[in-house]
């Protein structure tokens, strides 16, 4: 393989998770409701925020999640700034508790998730109850941040067989 194709397959691998959030996102705004409307839309982006963030956080630079989040509110007509500072923030917890992830089993850290994801939710409660005056229900968030959790092994599973053989036996 030339010296040009190993660099741009090099690029592509470091940028998969960061292509990964784009495409959570646009799965996150498509006009496409599970099981019609039934299960709300799980935050896939919040996942890979989270799953990169332990597992391989070189792949998942702080502007890539920023760029995430700011897709996410652009396409979802969000406050902007206010998705870019939830993943931050989710970020920012999950490196700093990293060692303790890592060689965990998965319960753990999904037990890990699951804390981070209702914090996010918290974050975004209050700030957009701060913007519109009034304490918003939390009812339709709390459903779709319990649709992310419960689909956060599945992604696990499928992001660590990307980060094992792609990633790292490349």
């Amino acid at each position: 393989m030339g010296y040009r194709a190993e660099n741009l397959l090099r690029l592509m691998r470091a940028m998969a998770p960061t292509i990964l959030g784009v495409l959570g996102v646009l799965m996150l705004a498509a006009p496409i409701r599970l099981f019609e409307g039934a299960v709300p839309t799980p935050i896939i982006p919040l996942v890979i925020v989270f799953f990169w963030s332990v597992y391989g956080p070189d792949y998942m630079p702080s502007v890539s999640v920023f760029l995430i989040g700011l897709l996410q509110d652009l396409l979802t007509g969000g406050p902007l700034g206010l998705w870019p500072a939830v993943y931050l923030v989710t970020q920012f917890i999950v490196l700093s508790q990293r060692a303790y992830f890592l060689g965990r089993e998965q319960k753990v850290v999904w037990i890990g998730f699951a804390l981070a994801s209702s914090l996010a939710g918290i974050i975004l409660w209050l700030v957009m109850s701060l913007m519109s005056g009034v304490l918003l229900p939390m009812t339709a968030l709390a459903l779709q941040l319990l649709a992310t959790i419960f689909i956060y092994p599945v992604f696990g599973i499928v992001f660590g067989e990307l980060h094992r053989r792609v990633l790292v036996e490349a």
